[in-house]
């Protein structure tokens, strides 16, 4: 099998030539079908299949389902993080400010325990064996109390 990466490469490895190909709705809408099977993007794909490359081996596995109040609970405190890193970098840099450690410790901490919260909640150990999907039990914001950056700033 050909290996198709991304590669750094010379302006003599560019491609420069350009093909435009007519298709109707039917026909693009299978090529762009067979090529999200392949896990490939479009131009990719019909490169392989026009050269006549060998066909990418076709992905196994879709990707895993992530329940949406799991993804906005981490984009939370990911965003929280940064902010606390971000203030972090600003205080330090100011000679006027002092940095509380202590506060931004405790700060990380908190977020490190709702991460081990979570973990908990999501584990295999709460994966129905029947369905195998995650039991009724969601995570709201309301359950967790996640550092805010203008919290953390008022306070310390």
């Amino acid at each position: 099998m050909i290996s198709i990466h991304n590669k750094k490469s010379n302006d003599a490895d560019k491609r420069k030539t350009r093909l435009n190909l007519r298709l109707d709705d039917k026909e693009f809408e299978l090529l762009k079908a067979k090529a999200e099977g392949f896990g490939l993007p479009l131009a990719k794909f019909v490169r392989v299949s026009l050269l006549g490359l060998p066909e990418p081996a076709k992905r196994i596995h879709d990707l895993p389902v992530i329940d949406a109040a799991l993804l906005r609970q981490l984009v939370s405190m990911g965003n929280n993080v940064n902010q606390l890193t971000r203030y972090a970098h600003t205080v330090s840099l100011d000679p006027r400010q002092t940095l509380n450690t202590l506060a931004l410790a405790f700060a990380l901490q908190k977020i490190g325990d709702e991460l081990q919260q979570l973990r908990e909640l999501y584990s295999l150990k709460n994966v129905d064996e029947n369905d195998l999907s995650i039991t009724s039990t969601h995570v709201t914001a309301d359950q967790f109390d996640s550092p805010n950056l203008s919290e953390f700033d008022e306070k310390y």
